[in-house]
């Protein structure tokens, strides 16, 4: 029912005292504090406001990291179009050239971007 209790646990919160020190935005709360004591919240104001800032912090950190998946996801596709952009730009190079050596560094370049871009699809 219970799990050890580790030094750590026993921090004290600063969040209702100081709400804007830094340092606490990926805090959590040990596992004791989600003990269902009752009437804990309800008779003293000072844990009623406590268990409103951890629950305003941690619902803010859920969002954060809901957007930063969406973000992430935007992202890989982004860098996708950027590969094949890049090898596109490197053939056109090839048809506007007529001198074999720059040529031959186009194709190479081209392909490298194919193949990253071809990486990132199998990856994301």
């Amino acid at each position: 029912k219970y799990l050890r209790m580790e030094k750590s646990h026993l921090k004290a919160s600063a969040a209702v005292a100081d709400p804007n020190t830094q340092g606490q935005r990926n805090s959590t709360l040990p596992w004791f504090w989600s003990l269902d004591v009752q009437c804990d919240s309800i008779s003293n104001n000072w844990m009623n406001e406590f268990y409103r800032v951890h629950w305003l912090r941690a619902k803010a950190l859920h969002d954060q990291w809901l957007e930063e998946q969406l973000l992430i996801k935007y992202e890989m596709g982004w860098t996708l179009q950027f590969f094949l952009h890049k090898a596109g730009m490197w053939l056109s190079c090839i048809t506007h050239n007529s001198d074999p050596l720059p040529e031959c560094y186009a194709i190479r370049q081209a392909h490298m971007y194919h193949q990253l871009a071809k990486h990132a699809r199998t990856r994301f």
